[in-house]
């Protein structure tokens, strides 16, 4: 961390340093007081009070601007000095700055109107140039802190405002960009992998239809061909549509699974209208994806199951067989999966469970969040259906 970092003040420190600050100004105006004209008993604790509560403002701030308020008018008629009034424009403003808008301009408004009537009452109600120096003084800075807080309350929403639609603008160009890569996709490789799967398809027809036994790799150059081309075209799915949740179609994921022999029961509560964040919805979808792809591939059972369940600002994945785990050695899914997890400072479990062999992922569900680079261990063998 750079050291002009560390040495921000922020929070409750920045909060204690104003307070000090604060407490300075008035300490100052309360020991000019006293050697000039002297200052009764209680207007020290006048002058100590306001300071002390500042701290509290970021829980009750309508309760710290009253309390400095109401001692600025109990401490008026001491005449203590100007430095005494900062700790009631500084509450003022900062009211201004939480959303108090009403209450403060109220506030202010009957300020400035007592500050005049007082002034122009011990002038014996003549209007003269002393008695309109002294409130305009008084009234200019009372709305010289409403301006302040309430200048800095749009400020600061128009930067949010700002970096939300630079947010928007980088999501759009982030679609635009997965649309071109889907396009380039498609046009350098869907097609070849077509005509390959064709040309393998034709030859094991002609060899059946010669009742010949069709040669081994060429079996395997049509079903990689199979399977290249459903994951392709998953894969240009996910790039070109970007429209609700990837998991609220896990049904639909699942049907594609059925018929081969198991039964899929889904336990899904995501739909399109759910809070969910973009980083967790995508790799909790891929984790299904991958584990009902490996249920299907190795497992010796005939049920799977899959849960999917939104709980404590996380996602919780459970897909899990009911197959007899056996040892192997984990390939690019596993491996994918783990990388998933942990981009998103994520917990991962593959191995057995109660129902059987289960992948079980909690994803950290936050649209933004910073998560530190791990260091993990090299993924080790792990038992597999």
């Amino acid at each position: 961390m750079p050291k002009h970092q560390a040495r921000r003040l922020s929070g409750r420190r920045l909060d204690l340093a104003v307070a000090a600050v604060l407490l300075a100004d008035t300490l100052i105006s309360g020991i000019a007081k006293t050697l000039n004209d002297g200052l009764a008993w209680y207007g020290w604790p006048i002058l100590v009070i306001g300071p002390l509560l500042f701290p509290l403002w970021r829980r009750y701030p309508r309760a710290v601007m009253f309390a400095n308020v109401a001692l600025l008018v109990i401490g008026g008629h001491l005449h203590i000095g100007p430095l005494s009034a900062i700790p009631a424009l500084v509450s003022i403003a900062v009211a201004t700055y939480l959303g108090h808008r009403k209450l403060t301009i109220t506030i202010v408004l009957i300020l400035s109107a007592t500050t005049g009537l007082g002034n122009w009452q011990s002038a014996g109600f003549q209007l003269t140039g002393d008695v309109l120096q002294q409130s305009m003084l008084i009234i200019g800075w009372l709305h010289v802190a409403l301006i302040s807080g309430e200048s800095r309350r749009q400020r600061d929403a128009y930067m949010a405002e700002a970096e939300h639609t630079r947010e928007e603008a980088v999501r759009r160009k982030a679609a635009d960009e997965r649309v071109r890569i889907a396009r380039e996709l498609h046009d350098s490789l869907t097609h070849s992998i077509s005509v390959i799967r064709v040309q393998a398809g034709v030859a094991l027809h002609l060899a059946r239809k010669r009742g010949e036994e069709p040669a081994p790799a060429l079996v395997a150059v049509e079903a990689a061909a199979k399977d290249a081309t459903r994951e392709l075209r998953e894969t240009l799915t996910m790039l070109r549509d970007d429209d609700g949740h990837r998991l609220s179609r896990v049904t639909a994921l699942a049907d594609r699974y059925r018929g081969l022999g198991f039964a899929i029961e889904i336990e899904c509560e995501i739909e399109d209208a759910a809070a969910i964040g973009e980083e967790a919805d995508h790799a909790a979808y891929r984790i299904v994806q991958e584990a009902l792809t490996n249920a299907v591939r190795h497992s010796s059972g005939d049920r799977v199951r899959v849960r999917v369940h939104q709980k404590d600002g996380a996602l919780d994945v459970e897909v899990a067989d009911n197959g007899a785990p056996g040892r192997v050695e984990p390939g690019r899914g596993l491996t994918g999966m783990r990388e998933r997890v942990d981009a998103i400072g994520g917990t991962l479990h593959i191995g057995p469970g109660e129902f059987g062999f289960t992948v079980r992922a909690t994803l950290p569900d936050t649209e933004s969040r910073e998560v530190p680079k791990q260091t993990r261990p090299a993924l080790e063998p792990e038992a597999a259906s």
